[in-house]
Order: C-alpha cells, then sequence, then structure tokens
C-alpha cells in the first residue's frame, strides 16, 4: 500500500512522535509511506524537521502546510492554493493509495486535493483530540465531504465520532497507542535524580508530568496532597513540566495549602525524562494533554509505576482500577484515599507497577498499533470512497 501522511504542524508536539513512529513502523511492514510536514517558518533547537532526519521512511517539505489562522492571512491563502494544485498533482503523480491526515488544515487541503485526482484515493482522519474531533458546522461538514474514514485511539472517541459526525460507525476505528518500548526499563541504569532534586531517600514521590494549565485540575492534586502530608510527611510531589499558566495552576495553589516543602518543581526534562520518571513511586493524571492519547501515563506504566487516574475521557480505559491502580472520581477525598493505600502498602505499589508494566508491553507495542492501523486502511480501501453523506 502506498501512503501519503500529512501533518501540517512544525513543533515536535504529542501528535508527532506517535505519527512518525507509525509511519516508520508502517514503512518497515512493507508499505511505502511519504511523510510531508511543515518546515519551521523561524530557526528552532526542535522540530519535526530535526527529528525526522535519518528516518527509514520518504519525507517532503515541499508543501507549505500554512493554516489561515496563522501569520498573514493573504499570503497564507495564496500558499494554500499553491499547496492545493501541488498536492493534487503529487498524488496523482505518485499514485497512493490513502492519504491520512491528522490536522483541520491538511486534512481540508488533503481531501479537497483527493477529491480532484485521477485515481481519487481515499481519505482518513487521524483523531488525536482528547475529547473526540467536537461536532462543530465545520468540522461536520469536512467529515460528511472530504472524509471516507476515522481512526480514534480510545472506544470514546470511537463512539462519540460514530455518533457525532456525519459518518457511520463502519467508517470509524480504534487503534492501540504505542511507545517505543525498549527505551522503557524500569531496572534501567538511570541517574539519581531524587539527588539532583534534594529528594531524601526514604521520602516517598508522588509524580505527574504535564503541561500545567488550569484544565488539567494540578489543583485539585495539591489539595489531596495537603490532606496526605499531614500524615505522612515523608511524601513529596514531584512535577515534571512547564506553562504558561503554571503560576495560577501549581505555584499559586502550592501556597494556598502550604505545600512549598512538599512540592518540586522539576520543570521541563528532555534528556533526563526518564531518569525522573524512574524517580517516581506513585504516578497521578487527573486530565488528559490536548493531544488525548495520554502518553505520560503509558510511559509510567511502561516503567513500572502504579498510577492514581480520574474517571476521565480515555483515562478508565488505560488503568485498570484495582490492578495497574485506582480510577477514581477526582474529588481530593478520593485522591487522597487512593494514595494512602498506596503509600502504606509497599507490596502493592509493587505490584500494580508490574502489572502495569506488563500491559505495556503487551498493549503498547508499535509493531501491535501497526498491525491494527494496516487493518483499518485496508477495510476502508475495501469499502472505497464515499460517495454521497451517509
Amino acid at each position: 500500500m502506498k501512503i501519503l501522511h500529512l501533518f501540517s504542524d512544525w513543533k515536535w508536539t504529542g501528535p508527532a512522535e506517535p505519527t512518525v513512529n507509525l509511519c516508520e513502523t508502517l514503512q518497515k511492514r512493507g508499505h511505502q509511506v511519504i511523510f510531508a510536514y511543515r518546515f519551521p517558518p523561524f530557526e528552532v533547537e526542535d522540530s519535526i524537521a530535526h527529528r525526522v532526519a535519518g528516518k527509514n521512511f520518504q519525507i517532503t517539505d515541499k508543501f507549505r502546510l500554512r493554516p489561515l489562522g496563522k501569520g498573514h492571512r493573504g499570503f497564507a491563502l495564496a500558499d494554500n492554493l499553491r499547496d492545493l494544485r501541488a498536492l493534487r498533482k503529487f498524488i496523482d503523480t505518485e499514485e497512493f493509495d490513502l492519504i491520512n491526515v491528522h490536522n483541520s488544515h491538511d486534512h481540508i487541503l488533503g481531501g479537497l486535493a483527493a477529491h480532484l485526482t485521477k485515481k481519487r484515493p481515499v481519505v482518513i482522519r487521524t483523531d488525536h483530540k482528547r475529547d473526540a474531533i467536537k461536532p462543530s458546522w465545520a468540522n461536520c461538514l469536512l467529515v460528511s465531504r472530504l472524509t471516507d474514514g476515522i481512526v480514534t485511539f480510545s472506544e470514546m472517541a470511537r463512539q462519540k465520532d460514530s455518533t457525532r459526525l456525519p459518518i457511520t460507525a463502519k467508517r470509524v476505528g480504534r487503534v492501540g497507542v504505542a511507545l517505543q518500548l525498549e527505551r522503557y526499563d524500569p531496572e534501567g541504569p538511570f541517574r539519581n535524580m531524587r539527588r539532583v532534586f534534594n529528594i531524601n531517600g526514604e521520602d516517598l514521590v508522588i509524580g505527574i508530568v504535564a503541561r500545567f494549565q488550569k484544565y488539567r485540575r494540578t489543583d485539585v492534586f495539591l489539595a489531596s496532597l495537603a490532606k496526605l502530608v499531614r500524615e505522612f510527611p515523608h511524601v513529596k510531589a514531584l512535577l515534571v513540566g512547564r506553562s504558561s499558566q503554571i503560576k495560577e495552576s501549581v505555584i499559586e495553589p502550592t501556597r494556598r495549602f502550604g505545600l512549598d516543602a512538599y512540592v518540586i518543581l522539576a520543570g521541563y526534562q528532555t534528556e533526563s525524562y526518564l531518569d525522573t520518571l524512574a524517580a517516581m513511586d506513585i504516578f497521578v493524571l487527573l486530565m488528559a494533554g490536548s493531544d488525548g492519547t495520554a502518553r505520560a501515563l503509558r510511559e509510567a506504566m511502561a516503567m513500572g509505576k502504579p498510577a492514581v487516574v480520574a474517571r476521565r475521557g480515555m483515562l478508565p480505559e488505560i488503568v485498570d482500577d484495582g490492578v495497574t491502580g485506582f480510577v477514581v472520581d477526582d474529588t481530593p477525598e478520593n485522591i487522597c484515599a487512593a494514595l494512602r493505600t498506596l503509600v502504606t502498602n509497599e507490596s502493592l505499589r509493587n505490584q500494580m507497577g508490574q502489572m502495569g508494566r506488563e500491559k505495556a508491553i503487551r498493549e503498547f507495542r508499535l509493531e501491535k498499533q501497526a498491525k491494527e492501523v494496516e487493518a483499518f486502511y485496508q477495510h476502508i480501501t475495501e469499502m472505497g470512497p464515499r460517495v454521497r453523506v451517509e
């Protein structure tokens, strides 16, 4: 199968890495994959361009892929018209069987270009959204006219997309989220980040990895921590990440609850990221990020960490309540109770961490995801392009 992935972004964001990993795995499985991405508009330290160099699938930055809502609209419109002509010709020349789009902008361009080609390849949208694609009039029009299939990462999203958008359930598929599991080894040689963050050896560390925006409910976690440390003063919270909203979402609640001695802000970690995960004893996530795959939670499970998560979105699909961690209605009292159980029971922590690790090895494999995507691609190509709103 010959596949074009369109990705109208230049940033190395949450959806970018799994998309690149998928392209590489599909190529290894014998498909011909071309990944088209947006080149950075200015010099940056990190970008998709930097990350895809040396990959074993074909890449191209020949298209501008410049959304109308960014920069000067007039220039972007001209770029889009040029892209549409060039993309239609590119699809005809390369004779793709399938176009996989990932963002609204590349969805519009890819869908229009595919409809203008001679072969008319099918167009599949990957739903990277935390709460599924919103059923706005624009999205409904896009799905009804320029979409032959939608692939999602959770049952929650699959159900929402198939019931709220103008597309039949048989054209909406769910696939697993994958990690490069060889990177995650609980027994690996890690740098001692507890020493870096001045955490005592007897302290128990509860970790969160997130962009600390207000919707991530970090203040609710901190309210539960305030209750917990009254009983267990050896507990510390290690918060990994950054955000323009960190003052409102983390710093002010920390001071309000009197937690300055218990909360450690680790900032954004790159080279020491896995070392920092290894320093945690328990992982907490109350709200997935905007890309919706809860990647940090999956990474923590692959590292053998028991988890406490909220009963929100896809999180209950990832953590098996009572097996790999606890799923709770996220009030401070419920979170505190779940954490108290893990803090006081080392054997249970180890057992749940091991079960999480086993689930990661079983469910988060790149090869497994690629097979599922491959099967969905085949299913949609066999069904063929939609000829009317279903």
